[in-house]
């Protein structure tokens, strides 16, 4: 069993996945740092040389590879569900979770941080506000849905195990122990169905 989470770029699915895969026991994996791992390369580079299509590419041809892994917890570049077919190939791996973080949470991250290639040049607002709006329906395609407003790491960390736990009977006891808690004590608005670059 895997866990896989999507959403924007710096919605924390890197932090949050080394969590869940600490409290699982599970090992954890970053499909960007795989690929750059890969080419030698960084994604900004990749981007820059070849291309956005090549890198889709590279991100599809990783995805058809995964499912042989077992007992994973995986990161996901933000614009992996931009690829059609890509969701489907998602869900064969484990189940998906879409960390969903608010608009101006992602902007004040990503003002802090130059290595995104999605959000080079222009107006930073306007360029996360045209791929979030393009990019949220394919996202709310995922199995289950965590909203990160308000909540720490290791908090959202709590409520991706919680929510996965309602699938996956067989999850580990003791990694759903903790539940996640907003900073006013109640718990997340964790919802089930209904962003790298």
């Amino acid at each position: 069993m895997n866990v896989v989470l999507v959403g924007f770029m710096a919605s924390g699915k890197s932090s949050v996945g080394k969590r869940v895969a600490r409290r699982l026991g599970y090992s954890f994996l970053d499909t960007d740092h795989f690929i750059e791992a890969e080419l030698g390369c960084t994604i900004s580079e990749i981007f820059a040389i070849q291309g956005e299509p090549y890198f889709r590419m590279l991100e599809t041809r990783l995805l058809q590879n995964l499912p042989r892994l077992e007992n994973h917890v995986i990161a996901t570049g933000g614009g992996i569900v931009t690829t059609p077919g890509n969701m489907e190939l998602l869900k064969r791996i484990g189940v998906v979770v879409f960390l969903n973080a608010e608009r101006e949470d992602i902007i004040s991250r990503l003002e802090r941080d130059t290595r995104r290639p999605m959000v080079q040049g222009g107006d930073l607002r306007e360029r996360v506000t045209t791929l979030l709006d393009k990019r949220l329906p394919l996202y709310r395609e995922a199995d289950v849905i965590v909203n990160t407003a308000g909540c720490s790491v290791n908090q959202t960390a709590s409520e991706v195990l919680r929510q996965v736990a309602r699938r996956l009977p067989e999850l580990p006891l003791h990694a759903t122990s903790r539940g996640a808690r907003t900073r006013r004590g109640t718990r997340t608005d964790a919802a089930a169905p209904a962003e790298s670059p």
